[in-house]
């Protein structure tokens, strides 16, 4: 499970007002929605053992008149940049536990704390809600760094009440990171002995999708496609390179 505590004390000690109206920055998935709700979402798996279940989860993201933004997706960041063009701050992000004995797939990999990790994020826009986004994360469990580029394009007239963000992207991580998500050892029961080196963990791309039912309802849904770079996708408990996750729910826009 997510280790959300961390998170949540820090929103907590914030405590600013909600504004008056939408901030003209872009949110983590690209829009400028602030909306609370449920979804239903698959879980993109391949460092939990492949088990992918349709689950129930919050659907929240929200940002305050100071700047501190937040999400249900275990994101936590506060843009301090005043400079048009330009959005950069601080980041801290949920990292997900896990236990060897989580699943038969997962005998000989390492256990993982879930504590919170920290970094920064900087967006340089490119157009009219075009950007390229660019994060850098200190993994406090495995004492390494993963990091994330890509390119977000939010279509907010495509038609009325929709706004579609188009997003593509690569993830990288260091040794460290990669080994404790992907290394497996034969002496800890594994089926045979994997030490992946650092480099790409996976490239991806998406479609995220919000619905103006009416001024306080919409339906938020998300497709992504991703393919695993070759230090996971060469991992024993590994079964596919390349898979689709998607996320749908009903949610009270601010």
């Amino acid at each position: 499970m997510s280790k959300l505590s961390p998170l949540l004390l820090l929103l907590a000690a914030c405590g600013p007002a909600l504004a008056d109206s939408t901030t003209e920055l872009m949110m983590p998935d690209g829009s400028k929605d602030m909306y609370a709700g449920v979804a239903f979402t698959t879980k993109t798996a391949a460092a939990e053992g492949e088990s992918r279940p349709v689950i129930v989860r919050p659907l929240f993201q929200v940002q305050w008149s100071n700047g501190v933004f937040a999400s249900a997706n275990g994101v936590l960041g506060m843009h301090l940049s005043r400079t048009a063009g330009m959005e950069y701050g601080p980041l801290i992000f949920a990292s997900n536990s896990r236990n060897p004995g989580d699943s038969w797939r997962l005998r000989g990999t390492r256990a993982i704390n879930g504590s919170a990790d920290v970094g920064g994020f900087y967006n340089y826009y490119l157009g009219y809600e075009s950007r390229v986004t660019a994060n850098l994360i200190y993994d406090t469990s495995a004492r390494g760094w993963r990091s994330q580029v890509g390119l977000q394009k939010t279509l907010s007239e495509l038609a009325p009440h929709h706004t579609v963000t188009l997003s593509a992207g690569v993830s990288l991580a260091s040794d460290p990171v990669m080994r404790e998500l992907y290394e497996v050892s034969t002496a800890a029961g594994g089926v045979r002995d994997y030490r992946p080196s650092g480099g790409v963990t996976a490239v991806n791309a998406g479609v995220n999708w919000n619905w103006a039912l009416s001024s306080k309802w919409l339906i938020s849904s998300s497709v992504t496609g991703t393919r695993l770079g070759n230090g996971p996708a060469a991992a024993p408990f590994v079964d596919r390179r390349n898979f689709i996750t998607w996320s749908s729910g009903l949610a009270y826009r601010f």
